[in-house]
C-alpha cells in the first residue's frame, strides 16, 4: 500500500473550489452586466426621453388641414408597444411606412406621401399636392381630376373657363374617367384654338363628345384621329373667316374630312 499525503490532496482540493468560485464569479458579472446593459438599452430607448417625438412638422399642403393629419399621428403616438411600452418615447418605433399608406390611400389628392424621422425628436411628413386639370362630372357628382386620371374632391357643378368642365352625362355607376374619351378630349383641350366653356359626352354615346364654346357646340367623334378633326376643322373657320352671316348653333366633324353645321 502507497502512502498518501493528506497536505497534498487538500491543497489540490482548495485550488479546485478557487478555479470554481472564479468560473462562477465570472459567469455572474456575464449575467448581471447581460442585464445592465439590456436594462440601459430599454431606458434609453423608452424612459430617458432621449429620442421621444416632440415636434411633427408639416410641408405641402394647400387644400387639406394639417390637424387632420396631425389628430391621426397624436392617437397612434399615444398607444403603447407590449401593453406598457409608450409609442411616442421612442423615434424610432413610429411606424412611418403605415402612414405614409394610410395618408395616401385615404387621400388621392397627394401624389406622394413622405414621412421622415428628424433627429433627435422631430417627424417631418411631406406631401406632394396633384395639380387638377380640370372638374370631371358623372352627372351631379364632380370631382377635380389629373393628367393621370386620378379624381378627387368635390367641386361645385359649373360651366366657366377657370376649369376645363367635362359633364359625363352617361350611366356610370363606377365613377371612373373612360380613357376612350379622356385621351381626345384632353388633345383637344391643348391645341384646339378659342375658349372652351364646357365639354359633354351625351347619355347613351358610345363614341361623340361635344365641345362648347361661347356661342355653339363642335361635335367630335372618339373613332377617328383628334388631330385630322381639328385640321378640318381649322380648314373650315378659315373658310368662313369674314362670313358676317356664320352663325353656327354647332359644327359636326364626325365624318372623317366632313363638316356638317346648322
Amino acid at each position: 500500500m502507497r502512502p498518501v499525503n493528506i497536505k497534498s490532496l487538500n491543497h489540490k482540493d482548495e485550488a479546485m473550489r478557487r478555479h470554481r468560485r472564479a468560473f462562477v464569479l465570472k459567469i455572474v458579472i456575464v449575467v448581471l452586466g447581460t442585464v445592465a446593459v439590456v436594462a440601459g438599452i430599454i431606458y434609453l430607448l423608452f424612459f430617458s426621453r432621449m429620442f421621444d417625438v416632440r415636434e411633427v412638422s408639416f410641408n405641402g399642403l394647400d387644400t387639406v388641414s394639417s390637424d387632420v393629419f396631425r389628430t391621426k399621428i397624436e392617437g397612434n403616438l399615444s398607444q403603447n408597444l407590449l401593453s406598457y411600452l409608450p409609442r411616442r418615447n421612442n423615434l424610432f418605433f413610429v411606424g412611418v411606412g403605415d402612414f405614409e399608406k394610410e395618408f395616401a390611400s385615404e387621400y388621392p389628392v397627394f401624389k406622394s406621401v413622405n414621412v421622415q424621422r428628424k433627429l433627435l425628436h422631430g417627424l417631418v411628413l411631406n406631401f406632394l399636392e396633384r395639380k387638377p386639370v380640370g372638374v370631371w362630372c358623372f352627372k351631379n357628382d364632380c370631382y377635380y381630376f389629373d393628367e393621370e386620371k386620378v379624381l378627387w374632391g368635390q367641386p361645385a357643378k359649373s360651366s366657366g373657363f377657370i376649369f376645363l368642365t367635362i359633364e359625363d352625362d352617361r350611366q356610370n355607376e363606377s365613377k371612373k374617367i373612360d380613357g376612350d374619351f379622356f385621351r381626345p378630349i384632353m388633345e383637344i383641350a391643348k391645341k384646339m384654338p378659342g375658349e372652351i366653356k364646357n365639354i359633354v359626352i351625351p347619355a347613351g354615346s358610345f363614341n361623340e363628345f361635344r365641345v362648347y364654346t361661347a356661342d355653339y357646340y363642335i361635335a367630335f367623334t372618339t373613332d377617328s384621329d383628334v388631330q385630322n378633326q381639328l385640321a378640318t376643322l381649322k380648314i373650315f373657320m378659315n373658310d368662313k373667316k369674314g362670313d358676317l352671316d356664320f352663325h353656327p348653333q354647332y359644327i359636326d366633324l364626325r365624318i372623317d374630312g366632313r363638316v356638317y353645321y346648322k
